[in-house]
């Protein structure tokens, strides 16, 4: 496995992502970030104060469908009705087209996590989450 999973893997990491994007994220609608790992299970969750309920499972399936499909949702969302195919054609219940998971890359161009938002707007979930993609990126 390469370098960023290890990192992702480790709690001051985790911990950090999950601070910085808390901060940048107060003063707007309070939001679920959840990170999964290279297999798809979940690697940390943070739930802001006033966050709705289903913004739980919401976070967790933006962030799987972002590391199965190793693009962000907003772009598999694009890719359906580009091509005229459907999410069931994929046979994965869990997948999500709602924006807000980015997947998250080793130093080599593997796929070794996603990283999901919900709470707020898609375009806001959306940004939010390529924040915290940067903010890993730092980390590294």
């Amino acid at each position: 496995m390469g370098a960023l999973m290890e990192h992702i893997l480790s709690t001051r990491v985790l911990l950090a992502v999950l601070n910085g994007l808390e901060a940048e994220a107060r003063g707007g609608a309070p939001v679920c970030l959840a990170i999964v790992n290279c297999g798809g299970g979940l690697a940390a969750l943070l739930t802001m104060g006033g966050t709705p309920e289903r913004a739980v499972s919401i976070a967790q399936g933006k962030a799987y469908t972002a590391l199965r499909m190793e693009s962000s949702t907003k772009d598999f969302h694009e890719r359906l009705l580009r091509e005229r195919i459907t999410i069931a054609d994929f046979c994965d219940p869990a997948f999500t087209t709602l924006e807000g998971g980015i997947p998250l890359f080793d130093g080599n161009g593997k796929c070794v996590g996603g990283l999901g938002i919900s709470g707020g707007t898609g375009k806001e979930d959306h940004s939010l989450a390529e924040y915290g993609q940067a903010v890993l990126n730092e980390l590294m």
